[in-house]
């Protein structure tokens, strides 16, 4: 059995978005779209996909000084789960590649799952010219230009699976997602085995708050192949969306009982779900196991900070909360909000004011700015006597 090949390499390029490029094993582009979860150090994770040549162009909000951490869960075919790591820094682009495990259990066959790659004999020869046009384009950065390439090839083969689904993508990563709705769900019409493209019409219809239709939309899928890559997480989300909490509850324990899906998004998950129920101590213990995968990951550990306040362990609350201020700062302003509540409990008004004022300059437009300045003119004067 050849060694695990892990490598992520750091190299700077002038005025280029910070990039990550995914090889299969041995250095080959992969053959589709690699779907992969993006965690940053404040605890924000998104579900992404690269471009059909394992390109992934980190873009918008998602870019800050931070750490950041790649997951592609395994196929269960060709390679196996694989975790990296890259930082950004200001001014300082980066190129980040990583190498896939290498596969080392036995091949699973999933009845009705088809290669995209068996979806293009009645593609016209112009299509896959636009298309391969669309993705030189992608992989150079120029989003507009792939946009309209791809829009040609769909003129040229309008049953052209990979091309919907991949200029779906794209849209998903530009946050357009009324159109890459449309184009999931014309891929899913048009082979309802596209396995693939139905888990990306359920994240956007989630995204899009329709989480009805999501649940539609996810639970086919899930119910044929619960251990496909993401399914598991995308369909709780929707659950959660429309109040399911026990089915949603039940999804993620089921996912967690597989010995590959011990992530952090799992188990922070899961403590939403318990923390809506009031099951407080349940959902400590889930948000300890996030922390403990993650120790970075912040907003996992400010739901455990607020969740050992609901439990009176108020030594505990007080290091879950500092920790993820620690590491998000101004994006876990919520911390300090819970930590002027700690204080105030433990009578000590300068603590609470501190904690309230720096809320209030993280996050000025609060909902609760007018009950938080008010509190802090009354621990103004109690701290002034």
């Amino acid at each position: 059995m050849r060694a695990i090949l892990l490598a992520v390499l750091i190299l700077a390029f002038s005025q280029a978005p910070p990039a990550i490029q995914i090889f299969m094993p041995g250095g080959t582009l992969p053959p589709r779209p690699i779907r992969f979860t993006l965690t940053r150090d404040d605890g924000r994770i998104e579900t992404v996909f690269t471009d059909t040549k394992g390109k992934f162009q980190v873009t918008g909000d998602l870019i800050r000084d931070a750490d950041y951490v790649i997951t592609v869960e395994s196929d269960g075919a060709t390679y196996d789960t694989t975790v990296a790591t890259f930082r950004i820094v200001r001014s300082t682009p980066v190129y980040t590649t990583v190498f896939l495990r290498p596969f080392t259990g036995k091949p699973k066959t999933v009845t009705g799952v088809v290669d995209v790659r068996a979806m293009e004999p009645n593609v016209s020869k112009d299509a896959l010219v636009a298309y391969e046009a669309g993705m030189k384009a992608l992989a150079g950065g120029q989003t507009e230009a792939a946009i309209t390439e791809l829009k040609r090839a769909l003129k040229l083969s309008p049953r052209y699976l990979r091309a919907l689904n991949d200029l779906g993508v794209l849209y998903l990563q530009l946050n357009r997602l009324p159109e890459a709705a449309e184009l999931f769900a014309q891929a899913v019409k048009f082979d309802e085995t596209f396995n693939l493209a139905r888990l990306n019409l359920g994240v956007v219809l989630h995204r899009q708050g329709r989480n009805k239709e999501a649940v539609q939309t996810l639970a086919p899928l899930y119910e044929k192949d619960r251990s496909m890559k993401g399914v598991a997480l995308s369909y709780a989300d929707a659950l959660l969306g429309v109040a399911e909490l026990a089915k949603a509850e039940q999804v993620l324990r089921g996912a967690l009982s597989e010995s590959t899906n011990d992530s952090v998004d799992l188990h922070f998950k899961l403590g939403v779900i318990l923390n809506r129920q009031d099951r407080f101590d349940e959902a400590a213990e889930e948000l300890k196991k996030a922390v403990t995968i993650n120790d970075t990951a912040a907003n996992a550990h400010l739901l455990l900070g607020a969740t050992l306040l609901q439990l009176n362990r108020p030594d505990e609350a007080e290091k879950s909360l500092l920790r993820s201020y620690e590491i998000a700062g101004p994006g876990a302003g919520n911390a300090q909000m819970f930590l002027g509540q700690l204080y105030l409990i433990q009578q000590k008004p300068a603590a609470a004011l501190k904690a309230f004022e720096q809320y209030l300059k993280d996050i000025p437009a609060a909902p609760n700015a007018a009950q938080i300045k008010a509190e802090i003119e009354k621990l103004k004067t109690a701290t002034r006597n």
